[in-house]
């Protein structure tokens, strides 16, 4: 993967570019596997590889992802890798341009799609390659929580933090390749939400974090 990320968006063109269910895929597929050409691609994201290159150069084009002819077998092939960090943007930047602001939320409402889209094949059983071993292994959790609005900054604090660990000792596993020919790795998705909500007929402020609900693998079974 590459070494640098991505740059927080600040132009909605640039995220229109990205949240395109072509491009999410590819990119997505990168991730997962690694430098790879357009026809390599194409076993993984419906498409020819002449469509998904133009895709690819769009990507990179927004900064997204970015030859790597390194890698390349000669001169006629062409290796692509995702650039880390995928689309990010700030909140200030949304509120100072409606034109961001509109991009991010169909950004968004499509991001949503595509994971309901991965749970829900993971919950009716159609990633087959993963046994019980991995379903014992994944967990899910839904809480409903009472905080204040600096709480709440400090939760989604405290989240990143734990997150960032977590990506830098992906990115050494990558970075190490299969050295230990003992030990299975597989792309996991990991999706944090934490936002306030009304509650119909009543008002927020009511109730105890005893309300809340939580399922994870030690209860109900996998995610």
């Amino acid at each position: 993967m590459a070494t640098r990320e991505t740059d927080s968006i600040r132009d909605p063109a640039t995220l229109r570019a990205f949240a395109h269910p072509v491009r999410l895929r590819l990119y997505e597929a990168l991730l997962a596997t690694g430098p790879s050409t357009a026809a390599q691609l194409s076993r993984d994201v419906p498409g020819a590889p002449g469509s998904l290159s133009y895709h690819l150069r769009t990507l990179a084009k927004h900064g997204f992802v970015e030859e790597a002819p390194e890698l390349a077998a000669d001169g006629r092939e062409r290796r692509w890798r995702a650039v880390a960090g995928g689309a990010r943007w700030s909140e200030e930047d949304l509120q100072q341009n409606a034109g961001l602001r509109h991009a991010a939320t169909s950004a968004q409402l499509m991001f949503l799609s595509r994971q309901q889209d991965r749970l829900r094949q993971w919950l009716v059983g159609n990633d087959a390659p993963f046994g019980a071993e991995w379903r014992s292994a994944a967990v899910s959790s839904d809480l409903v929580l009472h905080l204040s609005i600096t709480e709440l900054s400090e939760l989604g604090q405290d989240l990143e933090s734990l997150t960032d660990l977590w990506v830098t000792r992906s990115r050494q596993n990558r970075s190490e390749g299969n050295s230990d020919a003992d030990v299975v790795r597989a792309p996991v998705i990991l999706v944090v939400h934490a936002f306030p909500f009304s509650v119909s007929g009543g008002q927020a402020g009511h109730g105890s974090e005893d309300s809340g609900r939580r399922r994870g693998s030690s209860e109900t079974g996998p995610r």
